[in-house]
């Protein structure tokens, strides 16, 4: 089952075709080529070793080419005078959007950007590792670089003069400015931007701002709160939010740049919301890159792993802090740290493979740090225990039962090797003892007390323990073994979900060795996501805007966008499910054109058609019809008018969920049904089905469709079982008196989606319907 959430302004956006008509054209100078270069693999680094990791050649050239079209949508950086406009990248988790916003950056300096400032997560470990990837990346790797590229990380007003010194100088460089996304931390920034020493020198310059992971934080959480208001009450806005607008309010003609994998409160926001993207770029992942598609058996080499990376945490073994709050150490922990052991032997003691000298292990419990403790506590007690039991002898009860256990686990370890690896038992058993002894256990909780200060090649392994510090933006560093025995009781928000991917990342040289342990519910959920995310970024690839996109997202009912604090309150949700009629009578224009349309539908699949049911000698009860391949299904439904919201959403809803349906791997829908009601009655003496019309309402006063009689089921029964539905009605209108001109009778849809096949979808309601965004309708 599926939901498509969509959102649609209240009026035309011109504001995104006029951006999307008058795009800068910038191109690739000195800085973004040696940038692109320094990417690359056989690249050779300052310390003269070659780069032995990096891009290829198709990688280097969808950088370049994504990178020119990012900037290319960004106001030019003299152009204060126009408006102030956001843009919106989407990669993958632990893809590469780092490298696309240094890259950016680099390209910036090639094309006359003076200020680049970088909103670089809620968290300061966050705030370090961007700055930190900005130097290694623009100054480090060139020398000669460090006269053109400025870093001030998250300045105070005291380092104002600093900035202004740097922008005074004869070489020009650009100025990074890293900086907590925190309301604190950019007002100061703001402070600086507002002294007359800065205006002064920026005054006829633009600002890029780059938001790294966009949807969090940044966003208005008092959107569905505002939505509510009446005009007369003054809007709510969240501290960080309220400090971003400032921020650009400060800076003429700056562009927000919001770089996410998980874009759905972005989208969904209010397209009157000062931070709701025109426009957007979707990143092309490098070579080597794994991420949900191969870890979950999705996707073109679906049949590589056949999913066999995912583990099941037993029933009885997921982690809930009220449900199910653990007392010992779960069985599948301790066979997730055994499995991980060994997979350091295999491909850091024995394989040797190169430039991997440690693999980490990440273990994502709970966002209380109390439990986060226990974890840690539990991992580091099995830990010590097993070095005791590897200091026995051999031949000892507790040496020789741990070794049993390893080798339980070892097939399962070994599941993807081939016998050309030449890995064996005894060839790896001798490195069990080393690696335990060789073991760092981190608990990575808040910024108080967070050990995120890793050095990772001073251990062989690494085992962090934590929840919300590992969820968004911070890397681990090789990882190769998962363990989340965490769960929902509700359901769950898309975005959240996706973030805690740490284990997607650039992992092709172990993948073999990299296993994932969930319990089955997220199992479920992440296989949703997975095949909501590649039809999203199917759907927005095609689109050179997000409202040419029409703002949908097609989305497993088991999971919610996004939370729902940021999204306005008439983003209602409502459930497609069984038979629905639909009205297309709104004006002559609009029964002209499906007159013309039916017309011609039906007679290019006149020879396609036969009687299928028939309800006695009524001729009101015989139908017709026939299988419609899904191309022409598509092309009727775009081509038949709606002019009312409502059933013009449904209509675009239902072609993109069948264009979903067909895509699918698995079964993919080759055909929905087409039914033509009454078809008889078009040539009768009595005429066609009579309804009464409600003008002023733009509905019929009694129900379309013609219930059970005399051994007749019913319109509603009319309907195939394994696809989607479409009958086609033509009636006659009963009113006396229409207006002058106006159609006596005119063809309209039902839509059918049989329990298997049933749809939920957001959409933007005309009045408020407060309490239904979590109720179907």
């Amino acid at each position: 089952m599926q939901q498509i959430i969509i959102n649609q302004a209240n009026e035309e956006n011109q504001a995104s075709r006029a951006e999307a008509s008058a795009l800068q054209s910038v191109s690739g100078g000195r800085f973004f080529n040696s940038f692109v270069e320094s990417q690359r693999i056989g690249y050779t680094k300052p310390d003269g070793t070659s780069r032995k990791k990096g891009i290829t050649a198709e990688g280097a050239a969808n950088l370049r080419a994504e990178t020119i079209q990012i900037l290319n949508h960004c106001n030019p950086h003299n152009a204060i005078s126009n408006p102030e406009t956001t843009h919106l990248v989407i990669g993958y988790v632990q893809s590469g959007k780092t490298m696309s916003f240094t890259g950016l950056t680099a390209l910036a300096l090639d094309n006359g950007y003076r200020v680049v400032v970088y909103l670089a997560g809620t968290k300061l470990n966050l705030l370090e590792q961007t700055a930190n990837r900005l130097e290694k990346d623009l100054i480090k790797a060139n020398s000669g670089n460090r006269d053109f590229f400025r870093i001030h990380k998250d300045p105070s007003i005291s380092d104002a003069n600093n900035i202004i010194s740097h922008l005074k100088l004869s070489t020009k460089p650009i100025i990074l400015i890293p900086v907590l996304k925190h309301y604190e931390h950019i007002n100061r920034l703001t402070e600086i931007f507002k002294t007359t020493a800065f205006t002064n020198l920026m005054e006829n310059e633009t600002v890029l701002i780059i938001d790294d992971e966009a949807d969090q934080a940044s966003l208005n959480s008092f959107g569905r709160k505002n939505s509510k208001n009446d005009d007369q009450d003054e809007d709510k806005v969240s501290s960080t939010y309220a400090a971003i607008l400032k921020l650009r309010s400060a800076l003429p003609g700056n562009t927000y740049i919001q770089y996410t994998a998980t874009p759905q409160a972005n989208i969904l926001i209010s397209m009157q919301d000062l931070l709701s993207p025109k426009s957007h770029t979707i990143l092309t992942p490098g070579e080597g890159y794994i991420g949900g598609k191969l870890f979950f058996g999705k996707g073109p080499h679906n049949d590589l792993f056949n999913g066999g990376l995912i583990l099941d945490i037993p029933a009885d073994q997921v982690f809930h802090k009220k449900k199910m709050p653990l007392k010992q150490m779960p069985k599948s922990l301790s066979d997730a740290l055994i499995f991980h052991v060994i997979a350091v032997a295999i491909v850091v003691k024995y394989l040797k493979v190169e430039d991997v000298n440690f693999l980490s292990m990440m273990v994502h419990v709970d966002n209380e740090k109390k439990w986060n403790k226990t974890f840690k506590d539990w991992i580091e007690k099995a830990i010590k225990n097993w070095s005791l039991a590897f200091d026995k002898p051999d031949g000892h009860e507790d040496k020789e039962d741990l070794l049993r256990r390893f080798r339980e686990i070892y097939p399962l370890a070994v599941r993807f090797y081939s016998d050309e690896d030449g890995i064996s038992f005894d060839a790896i058993k001798p490195f069990f003892a080393d690696i335990i002894n060789d073991t760092k256990v981190y608990l990575v909780n808040t910024d108080k007390e967070a050990e995120t200060n890793i050095e990772w090649d001073k251990y062989t392994l690494h085992i962090l323990v934590g929840a919300e510090m590992l969820n968004r933006g911070f890397t681990v560093e090789n990882l190769a073994t998962t363990y989340m025995p965490r769960y929902s009781l509700s359901a769950t928000n898309a975005d959240t979900i996706q973030q805690r991917c740490r284990f997607f990342g650039y992992k092709q040289d172990y993948i073999k060795s990299c296993r994932v342990f969930l319990p089955q519910q997220s199992i479920v959920h992440y296989i949703d996501y997975v095949e909501h995310e590649e039809e999203l970024r199917q759907t927005l690839g095609s689109c050179d805007t997000l409202e040419a996109a029409e703002r949908k997202l097609l989305l497993s009912d088991k999971l919610r966008p996004t939370r729902l604090n940021v999204l306005p309150i008439n983003v209602v949700k409502q459930k497609f499910n069984g038979i629905s009629s639909m009205r297309a009578y709104d004006s002559k224009t609009t029964i002209d054109n499906n007159d013309r349309v039916v017309t011609e539908f039906l007679h290019s699949h006149s020879a396609k058609l036969g009687e299928i049911v028939m309800g006695g000698d009524d001729l009101s009860n015989k139908h017709r019809g026939f299988r419609l391949p899904i191309d022409d299904a598509i092309r009727f439904l775009s081509d038949f008018q709606f002019r009312n919201p409502s059933d013009a959403m449904r209509k675009a809803a239902t072609i993109r969920y069948i264009r979903y349906l067909s895509n699918i791997e698995d079964k993919p829908l080759q055909f929905v049904y087409f039914m033509q009601i009454a078809y008889q009655m078009e040539d009768s003496p009595d005429g066609l089905r009579k309804r009464p019309l409600d003008m002023e309402r733009n509905q019929l006063s009694t129900s379309l469709f013609q219930g059970r009689s005399n051994g007749y089921d019913g319109d509603g029964a009319m309907v195939g079982q394994d696809s989607i539905t479409i009958q086609l009605h033509h009636i006659q209108f009963k009113n006396e008196r229409l207006p002058l001109g106006f159609p006596r009778k005119a063809y309209t849809l039902a839509i059918n989606y049989p329990p298997q096949l049933q749809v939920v979808y957001y959409a933007h309601a005309d009045k408020d319907l407060d309490g239904e965004l979590d109720s179907n309708t």
